[in-house]
């Protein structure tokens, strides 16, 4: 794992300047390649090829160089096509197979990746840069372009190396408000954008061109009609294949454990393939949290003999948020960071590498949202006409629990709505009481990404698989593992298996209530049946609970500095918070506010900054 980041013009300086503003994720090593048309540079986290594998990398001419932030799962394999193809190596690296891959197969070389990747080529013959996101946006990647200046780098604070002008997309901080992230390719920062996922740039030096292309999409073809003792078979074989392909590595690994059915499955097919103890890590909360997976963990790491590492997280954790605010550039509003972060940070002292089960929920759908969303149908039967003459004096009803119970019904008509109502923060109808600025509808732009010819659960898991996978879960992981220098691997997010989910039924996913059926059913002569038989829990982070020990006196400060910005919101609604935010109802939006004002702070007014100069 790397950070990568250039520009369209010669400076070396200063494109060490920019790799310095993201060592954390390369603290192993730094290279530069700089020319008249381009300045590119990358700081190494060294796992695979440790002797030969330095950056920036070319072919055998060097006209073509690469810097490369990832990993290539099957570079082995594609260097054998290659070399029967005349192509010469001169590293052990998955980094050179890219440039062959390139100068074989061109633009649709990312195709043939197998892994996770951000990588930049720079091709002097063609004089255009090539950049390319992986199919599950794994690795992050950001752009900037004014029409004379294009600069890109793993992390946006890298950018400002450049002394781009800092402002705040209030679009971007409409979307953040309703959803805790940024679905789209947008970010809080004004001109400042992300790649796509499975996304691939062009950087034309000579005409100073910009275009982006998909080269990947999941297709729902839902065309499986084997038996389900073969489907079982063929996910099975293609989980194990998954994980296998992840264990390349030259330096110590190991895998993250919560004890559910997900991380359970990996760790048990890991001590399937290893020939010693697999390396766990897994995380705890103090005592009074509502969800400790503690004892499942320790349960699985005993049953599978593993070399067992639990950490507990307290309160006082509180103090890191500065540091961790930092690290989320690109802002997402999930208490998980604290403890993501820890885990990463602590399980470094014993490897550098960790599979984890993220992923599986959202291929195989595992979250209760998807069976919530058939119940409450006496709301369909209330007549549309009053709903809408309601909806006319919402903001005007006094009892702040009365507009909770109308919005409430209001966003239950239907099953899309109710989906829709799970994923929002704020909604749409009460966005006139939060910011003070004419916004966007978010509902609408959610919608638009449905496909009307999927079923309703398989809309759910493409709009969690497109949208907020790589823009929240993925970004999550990786930011708070980079910022301990640590590389996460994710074997359920193969392309292999989301093809292949992307063909079965609903049904064979949600059944009868039973979230991921199918791979309950594929992991049955793996798992024991005590984790086998486990709901989903999540990842429940105790919110509410630090707001009244560790966070109690500094989240009112906070929302005390952010109630004075009455041109970005409202300050009655973030007064009302500040008094409420001890209660469990509200500690998303609590949450959500705090974070958001810790990061303007840091990035916009910089005052607040952590680990690093900007």
């Amino acid at each position: 794992m790397c950070g990568i980041c250039g520009f369209n013009n010669d400076d070396k300086a200063l494109v060490k300047k920019m790799c310095d503003l993201i060592i954390h994720r390369g603290p192993d090593d730094e290279g530069y390649f700089t020319n008249s048309e381009v300045s590119i540079g990358m700081r190494r986290l060294s796992i695979i090829d440790l002797n030969t594998g330095h950056q920036p990398q070319h072919n055998e001419n060097e006209e073509i160089w690469i810097v490369f932030n990832g990993e290539i799962y099957n570079f082995k394999e594609l260097n054998h096509q290659l070399e029967k193809k005349g192509h010469k190596f001169y590293t052990k690296s998955d980094t050179e197979t890219i440039i062959h891959a390139y100068e074989e197969w061109g633009e649709d070389c990312v195709k043939k990746l197998r892994g996770q990747f951000a990588f930049c080529i720079y091709d002097s013959i063609k004089h255009v840069l090539f950049i390319a996101r992986d199919h599950m946006g794994l690795k992050p990647l950001y752009y900037y372009f004014d029409g004379l200046n294009f600069l890109f780098g793993s992390e946006i604070k890298c950018l400002f190396s450049h002394n781009i002008k800092r402002e705040l997309d209030l679009n971007a901080f409409n979307l953040y408000l309703s959803l805790n992230y940024i679905p789209f390719n947008t970010t809080l920062f004004k001109g400042i954008y992300k790649l796509p996922a499975s996304s691939y740039l062009i950087f034309d030096l000579k005409n100073r061109d910009l275009k982006i292309k998909k080269y990947w999409d999941i297709k729902f073809n839902i065309s499986n009609t084997k038996p389900i003792n073969v489907l079982i078979r063929e996910l099975k074989d293609l989980i194990e294949d998954s994980v296998k392909f992840r264990l390349i590595s030259d330096v110590p690994l190991g895998a993250f454990l919560s004890g559910g059915i997900d991380s359970s499955a990996i760790v048990a097919i890991m001590s399937k393939i290893m020939n010693e103890p697999v390396k766990t890590f897994s995380i705890g909360f103090e005592e009074g949290a509502p969800i400790n997976e503690t004892k499942y963990s320790r349960f699985v790491a005993d049953y599978y003999n593993t070399n067992h590492t639990e950490i507990i997280v307290k309160s006082t954790c509180y103090d890191i948020l500065p540091d961790l605010i930092w690290h989320l550039d690109d802002l997402i509003s999930d208490p998980a960071i604290i403890p993501v972060h820890l885990m990463a940070k602590y399980a470094k002292e014993k490897m550098t590498v960790a599979l984890t089960g993220d992923g599986a929920d959202e291929v195989f759908a595992g979250y209760s949202v998807y069976y919530r969303t058939h119940k409450y149908p006496i709301f369909k039967y209330f007549p549309q006409r009053i709903y809408d003459f309601i909806m006319n004096f919402y903001n005007h009803i006094p009892s702040n629990f009365l507009r909770i119970a109308l919005a409430y019904q209001y966003q239950s008509k239907t099953e899309e709505d109710r989906f829709l109502r799970t994923l929002f923060i704020v909604p749409d109808i009460e966005k006139r009481r939060v910011i003070p600025f004419k916004s966007e509808e978010i509902k609408p732009l959610i919608q638009q990404t449905f496909s009307k010819n999927l079923d309703i659960i398989n809309q759910y898991i493409q709009w969690d698989l497109k949208y907020q996978l790589p823009n929240q879960y993925n970004m999550k992981v990786d930011k708070m593992s980079m910022a301990a220098s640590f590389e996460a691997r994710v074997p359920f997010l193969d392309t292999n298996i989301i093809n292949w989910a992307a063909t079965i039924p609903s049904e064979l996913k949600l059944n009868n209530n039973i979230e991921k059926y199918i791979l309950r059913l594929a992991m049955k002569d793996i798992l024991p049946p005590k984790i086998l038989k486990r709901k989903k829990l999540g990842f429940g982070t105790p919110v509410n609970l630090w707001f009244n020990t560790g966070l109690k006196e500094i989240s009112g400060e906070i929302l005390e500095r952010l109630e004075k910005r009455t041109y970005l919101i409202n300050s009655d609604y973030v007064k009302k918070l500040r008094q409420k935010r001890f209660k469990r109802i509200v500690e998303n939006r609590v949450w959500n506010l705090i974070i958001f004002e810790l990061w303007y702070e840091t990035f916009i007014e910089k005052q607040r900054i952590a680990t690093v100069e900007l």
